[in-house]
């Protein structure tokens, strides 16, 4: 972990409540796949936001869930829209890509959490690794896919890669898998003995989805996720 400054290059809508926000750091920095940024606010406050791109990229890439009803992400993004320079502390969590491991692999994302998997599967892809993996990616409802199309493009042009959308609450004209995300999982496998999760989303989520997946056999020494270091 280490604190740099940080100036904003970029900050896009991609709908009602998400932000595409990219940081330039001043001096050079190094994460793990699947680590996480502390925005430092003031004094004994640190927000929290995953890291979105890989470790070879020079910018940091954020997508914040922002709503004015929602002062911990709202006061961020306000501040990283005045323009002023910002300080951060990096490669923060333990839940980043364990790159040796040649077991199958779960992504469990609930919402924004995308994020966090999209920097483990961009990783993943840059890296040439040949695990499968199983992308699954939850959201209340069809309208708050904002990536949909990238986690496609993965799945159509890697044969290891499979990519599974979860609507919570989905209209008449869905016919993918709906519910709850940890379920669609624990649709599709009986025995998870074999696999590396990595579960990001709701703490509550989390936590229940650990629970069920260990029922199935999961290792818990292979189920990672930074939500469990605050449950």
């Amino acid at each position: 972990m280490s604190q740099v400054t940080c100036n904003v290059a970029s900050i896009e809508k991609l709908n009602a409540f998400l932000y595409r926000i990219f940081l330039a750091p001043t001096k050079a920095v190094s994460f793990k796949a699947g680590q996480y940024v502390s925005v430092i606010m003031g004094e004994g406050d640190k927000r929290h936001f995953s890291i979105a791109n890989t470790p070879s990229s020079e910018l940091i890439e954020l997508h914040i869930g922002a709503t004015p009803d929602n002062n911990y992400a709202m006061q961020v993004v306000e501040k990283m829209q005045s323009g002023e320079a910002l300080e951060v502390e990096i490669a923060n969590g333990a839940a980043y890509l364990r790159e040796e491991s040649t077991r199958p692999i779960i992504l469990m994302a609930g919402g924004t959490g995308f994020s966090y998997v999209k920097s483990i599967l961009e990783q993943i892809v840059e890296s040439n690794l040949e695990n499968p993996v199983y992308l699954y990616w939850g959201v209340k409802e069809y309208s708050h896919f904002y990536f949909e199309d990238q986690a496609k493009s993965w799945s159509e042009e890697h044969n290891n890669i499979h990519f599974h959308p979860v609507v919570e609450l989905p209209e008449e004209d869905w016919l993918g898998k709906h519910g709850y995300v940890h379920q669609a999982v624990l649709d599709e496998f009986e025995d998870l003995s074999e696999f590396d999760i990595y579960i990001v989303g709701r703490f509550e989520m989390a936590k229940v989805a650990r629970e069920d997946f260990i029922k199935r056999g999961a290792v818990i020494d292979n189920i990672y996720g930074d939500a469990f270091a605050f449950i």
